[in-house]
């Protein structure tokens, strides 16, 4: 097969992220919602999204499309799932939402 030289990688490609407000505000509510429930439990899911997001960064096309354009990823432990879009360089992370929403219905829901 040889050295595989010449060759490009998808994974060698460098992703940037970049979040919407309503993102932001979505993980910063779940995770004082965590908090309050249990002292460092929203530092764990803090740190479950990060970790989620290190391997959307690496393989962002690996994740299924769950609406025409957008990708999905689940939180490992938390029942909430972490949606994008992937546009050349950039992950643009839209929303993180719990699993027990319809998934269907968020981009007309609150869209602030």
């Amino acid at each position: 097969m040889g050295s595989g030289q010449g060759q490009v990688e998808r994974w060698d490609v460098a992703y940037r992220l970049k979040f919407s407000g309503r993102a932001v505000r979505e993980v910063g509510e779940a995770h004082d919602w965590y908090e309050e429930r249990s002292p460092g439990l929203g530092s764990e899911f803090q740190l479950a999204f990060e970790l989620q997001l290190k391997r959307v960064e690496q393989v962002p096309l690996m994740f299924p499309e769950l609406l025409p354009g957008i990708r999905r990823t689940l939180l490992p432990r938390f029942p909430y799932g972490v949606f994008y879009a992937v546009r050349l360089d950039l992950v643009h992370v839209l929303a993180v939402i719990h699993n027990a929403r319809d998934p269907k219905r968020w981009p007309r829901e609150n869209a602030r």
